[in-house]
């Protein structure tokens, strides 16, 4: 009598074992799962949010350097646009070709076009103001249609 009392107790005993490790397991794998689907959100969270950043952030960074990328981001303001010289196309002229090289338009004898002073590439208004208002340079030779500001000198 006392064996089979025994034997009962211990099959209970491994059953409520076995219970309570099934539990114990289901229940860790449940908080694993939690951790690593928080892990993975944080993880593409962040992808996006430096991605973001790396598109958003060229133009901004940029600003502040003073390489030749840094004028390109900005653009020209109105006022600039308004200071680049004009000419009226003949047929005769030569320094500026016959077509738009933005557009590909050919140029019309008594057309207005814009000349950019540095380079002498010429341009329809309306094609030429629309580039330079996003950008700060020629679109053929990427030179800056502005005048460098005048270089002070540091001798005594």
């Amino acid at each position: 009598m006392e064996l089979e009392h025994t034997v009962i107790i211990l099959h209970r005993r491994r059953r409520l074992l076995k219970e309570t490790y099934e539990s114990e397991s289901e229940s860790e794998w449940d908080t694993d799962m939690v951790i690593i689907l928080a892990i993975l959100l944080c993880a593409l969270l962040f992808t996006l949010g430096l991605n973001a950043f790396a598109c958003r952030g060229r133009g901004f960074l940029n600003i502040f350097s003073n390489s030749p990328a840094a004028a390109e981001v900005a653009g020209l303001k109105k006022r600039d646009l308004r200071h680049l010289p004009m000419a009226v196309y003949g047929s005769g002229d030569d320094g500026s070709g016959s077509e738009c090289p933005i557009c590909l338009g050919e140029f019309v004898d008594g057309q207005t076009i814009r000349v950019l002073p540095k380079c002498g590439h010429g341009f329809h208004v309306e094609c030429i103001d629309k580039w330079l208002i996003s950008h700060a340079s020629c679109p053929n030779c990427r030179i800056s249609p502005l005048q460098s500001p005048p270089r002070i000198s540091t001798q005594s």
